[in-house]
């Protein structure tokens, strides 16, 4: 309990406060962690500290609801504008529960019934108004097992649900790909930090919820999902038990726990949990995420500008969230990738076909988030006519791809037979429920209202009880017209008129100057301005008749809407396999799109580890600059050398150029086509990129530091099956430490990893590895020099670059003149004073190719050297040839 309500609660026995206040007290000590919403008749109100922060975070004002000695903090909203409230607090990183009023206030006996129908976090939500519509909103659990963690993620909107077991130092990679929007942990015996879940808090910004151990522990878990799948095994869905259910099965029964607590209801969408076996999908740890822009960009954040946003065509939500799990997910196995490749192929080669597709693939709506509403109980009115309107489009899906030209088929089977194997999959999961279909149809109005109970939700012509009811309410108006012209003739009164109001009712209305002539059956009502208002036992009895209709006929039309949605829900299982069917054809109908819109190309797959590219161009950048992106050539494999070592100036592409080969990398496992002219690629099992530099102070790291570890996690983890990208390592340090460990670095990649690697750097010492180093190619960045002017080329050309430019590059960036004409000299003094040459052909004589460690320098060292030719023996004493001799022999000791 919060101080305010602990202490107002100390300063007032129970019995002083109102029934609604108590009600309210105990409803709180139930969720102490959340902001209550008690609903109080047109109103949700809070009270004490959930009042002072509703007040702070909505823009509400805060008012007190006693004014006396001791009063109560309370700030409401109206019911009717819950939704952008709720999104707010939820969006602030607030737990909000709603509390309800569960019984009519005008049948009630004492204080109104209320209860908590729902808790709302930030992982649990399925309202659209509290979604983002392209993205899954998912809710996450870790439980660590030695040095294994399990993590379950679950979006509650739509009921996907997956667990895996990860290596303990992935877990975090893991969690910042997924990206939850809320992360379940378990409550430690001590008050101290989860490391993992701190990391991943101040990575993310998610909000870290706490549970009780228990409800990880194997027993607990297995007990739980058991319970929600109506089985005696998990084996069903994949997951090996023999041992007890092991770290991912115990996140997912901690999760499934929290959901079915938050919600207050079944959740009858999530009819399955799927085992995500890591080893099937290319890893890509959080560094290389981040540094390739897949979800967003490195500068600001943002989602325009990332890999995403560029390739992205679908045309419904769901087909968007499925492309950004893809992305997530690239895939390993040939054989999944070329499924892909062949729907992609089919679609696009013919467009009439594709952009009718399309078409109708956007008008299906929002199936999968529906059914969730549907799962908890919450579907609307709208909901249940959304998904008879996505229904009534299968058949025209599955008539387009049939080549009928989007007239809808009978059967799947006119259409499956004439499909590539994973589109006549999908098709086979689209086979729609005729029934609900119908039933839906004949049940609701076209534009029912949002909410169920005030009329208008169900058809004319569906139940005849409903429509003599409607009949009597909508008669009223001719009848209450037929009886005022019967009263103005009984009574000679042509003035007279029949009206109503909410706090009389129906009322006969008499002016003055007639009262002389009212009947004696009247029965005066109220008197206004000008006139007496009466009322008959005949009115009255119609209006009891009128009321009464409308309040049946709204209460039997929610009772009618509750059998209705309950019959959709039997079809939940068949609506989710066509919301998922659909989620893909879009997906995959949108990079067929995309490759015939770009020009892309049908990357070739094979077994050996080769990287080939031909006229390649990065997907994001090539749509900003249009016919000024230059497209580049690019090979990694055995025969001409699996690792490149990349020179060339500053602005001149290298860093473009080796994140292309990435995402090229990464779309070819999607199942994507390219963009390139020819692609042959053998898959690899992780993407490893080392690109840029930050500070992250925050967390006591410095550039350098972070530099390191991630080159660590790199040398570490890949394989030979791994690609990697690397972009200037060793700039955070000392010249000489930068360049040791550059060296150190690519000697390592090329001979122990023997993984395809490219590496971009201004070392350029670095290049004399390829003469010495099996595997090692040199290429740089093409620039073309012009009157003391250097004009880039963005071609990427074999060979070694023959100087830097970086005074060049000052100069384009707006550096002072003065300025850089004095870098200009103190370079040509620096180059005098340091000898570059080569010092390929000492290591060759001292060590052969076949040597498993490579000298960098040889010796003595070039300063030493430099400084005894230097030397005027002729003018030396003695005594000063032997001090020098002695400071000589200290330094080359040193």
């Amino acid at each position: 309990m919060k101080k305010a309500e602990s202490s107002y609660r100390a300063s007032k026995s129970v019995a002083d406060l109102t029934p609604a206040m108590r009600q309210y007290m105990e409803q709180k000590a139930a969720v102490p962690d959340a902001i209550l919403l008690f609903r109080m008749g047109d109103f949700y109100e809070t009270f004490y500290e959930d009042a002072e922060t509703a007040s702070r975070v909505l823009g509400i004002a805060l008012t007190t609801r006693d004014r006396k000695e001791d009063p109560t903090p309370l700030a409401g909203i109206p019911y009717h504008a819950l939704d952008g409230y709720l999104a707010k607090l939820v969006r602030a990183g607030y737990k909000v529960a709603i509390s309800e009023q569960v019984e009519d206030p005008r049948q009630a006996k004492g204080v109104v019934k209320r209860a908590i129908v729902r808790i709302v976090t930030p992982g649990t939500l399925t309202d659209d108004a509290l979604l983002e519509e392209r993205a899954d909103q998912l809710l996450a659990a870790v439980c660590t097992h030695g040095r294994m963690t399990g993590i379950a993620c679950l979006e509650l909107a739509s009921g996907q649900f997956f667990a895996e077991l990860v290596p303990s130092d992935c877990a975090l990679d893991e969690l910042v790909r997924w990206r939850p929007a809320e992360l379940l942990i378990a409550r430690p015996p001590i008050d101290a930090p989860d490391p993992l879940a701190e990391a991943f808090r101040s990575i993310t910004g998610a909000a870290i919820t706490q549970r009780p151990a228990h409800h990880f522990d194997a027993y607990h878990a297995e007990e739980v999902l058991h319970r929600h799948f109506g089985v005696a095994t998990l084996a069903g869905f994949g997951f090996d038990t023999s041992g007890g259910p092991d770290a991912s099965l115990r996140a997912a029964g901690a999760l499934l726990d929290y959901v079915l607590e938050t919600q207050k209801t079944v959740v009858q969408h999530i009819v399955r949990i799927a085992r995500r076996d890591t080893g099937e999908f290319v890893q890509i740890d959080q560094a290389t995420w981040r540094s390739l822009e897949i979800e967003q960009t490195l500068r600001g954040g943002t989602f325009e500008g990332s890999l995403l946003h560029a390739i992205d065509r679908t045309v419904n939500p769901m087909g968007a969230r499925c492309l950004r799990r893809w992305l997530r997910s690239p895939l390993r196995g040939i054989e999944a990738m070329v499924r892909r490749q062949d729907a992609i192929a089919d679609l696009r080669a013919d467009r009439e076909r594709l952009r009718r597709l399309r078409h109708v693939l956007g008008e299906v709506g929002d199936l999968e988030r529906v059914t969730g509403r549907l799962g908890v109980e919450r579907a609307s009115p709208r909901d249940l006519v959304g998904i008879r309107r996505a229904l009534e489009r299968v058949p025209a899906i599955r008539g387009v791809l049939a080549g009928d030209w989007g007239l809808p088929t009978s059967s799947a089977g006119s259409a499956v037979g004439t499909c590539v194997a994973l589109i006549a999959d999908l098709l086979a999961q689209m086979q729609e429920p005729a029934d609900l279909c119908d039933l839906l149809s004949r049940a609701l109005r076209p534009n029912p209202p949002l909410t169920v109970r005030e009329g208008g939700m169900i058809a004319d012509g569906f139940d005849a009880e409903l429509d003599r009811l409607r009949a009597i309410a909508a008669g009223g108006q001719q009848w209450l017209a037929e009886f005022q012209a019967r009263e103005m003739q009984r009574t000679g009164i042509n003035t007279l008129k029949v009206g109503f109001n909410a706090v009389f009712g129906y009322y006969i209305e008499i002016t003055h100057p007639n009262r002389d002539r009212v009947p004696p059956d009247y029965v005066r009502r109220q008197t206004v301005k000008n006139a007496e208002r009466y009322i008959t036992e005949e009115l009255k009895q119609h209006e009891v008749g009128v009321l009464t209709a409308r309040e049946r006929a709204n209460e039997l039309e929610y009772r009618l809407f509750e059998r209705i949605r309950e019959e959709a829900a039997r079809h939940i299982p068949a609506l989710l396999r066509i919301a998922e069917a659909i989620g893909q054809l879009d997906a995959l109908a949108g990079l067929a799109e995309l490759s015939c819109e770009r020009n892309y190309a049908r990357p070739e797959l094979v077994a050996e580890p080769v990287l080939e590219v031909r006229d390649g161009r990065h997907p994001v950048l090539e749509q900003r600059l249009g016919e000024r992106f230059v497209p580049n050539d690019g090979s990694l494999d055995a025969a001409r050398g699996r690792l490149v070592l990349l020179t060339g100036p500053n602005m001149a592409g290298k860093s473009t150029y080796i994140r292309q080969m990435a995402l090229l990398t990464l779309l070819a496992q999607t199942g994507s086509f390219v963009p390139a002219a020819a692609m042959r690629l053998g898959p690899v099992d992780r993407i490893f990129a080392r690109v840029g530099a930050s500070d992250e102070i925050a967390r006591g790291q410095s550039t350098f530091m972070v530099e390191m570890t991630e080159a660590a996690n790199i040398l570490n983890n890949a394989t030979a099956e791994s690609l990697v990208i690397l972009d200037e390592i060793g700039r955070g340090t000392s010249t000489f430490d930068g360049l040791a460990i550059a060296w150190a670095v690519t000697e390592h990649l090329a001979t122990q990893t023997k993984c395809r690697a490219l590496f971009a750097t201004h070392y350029h010492e670095l290049t004399e590895l390829a003469s010495i180093l099996d595997g090692v190619r040199n290429c740089n960045v093409a620039v073309r020099e012009w009157k003391d002017e250097i004009i880039f080329l963005h071609k990427i050309v074999d060979g070694p670059a023959s100087k830097s430019y970086g005074v060049h590059v000052a100069r384009l960036a707006g550096v002072p003149a003065a300025v850089v004409r004095r870098s200009r000299e103190v370079l040509a003094e620096l180059e005098r004073s340091f000898s570059r040459e080569s010092h390929a052909p000492k290591l060759a004589a001292k060590r052969s190719r076949d040597d498993r460690q490579l000298l960098l320098f040889g010796d003595p060292p070039d300063e030493l050297r430099e400084e005894l030719r230097r030397l005027d023996l002729n003018r030396l004493t003695p005594l000063e040839a032997m001090e020098t001799l002695k400071r000589l022999q200290d330094r080359a000791n040193a």
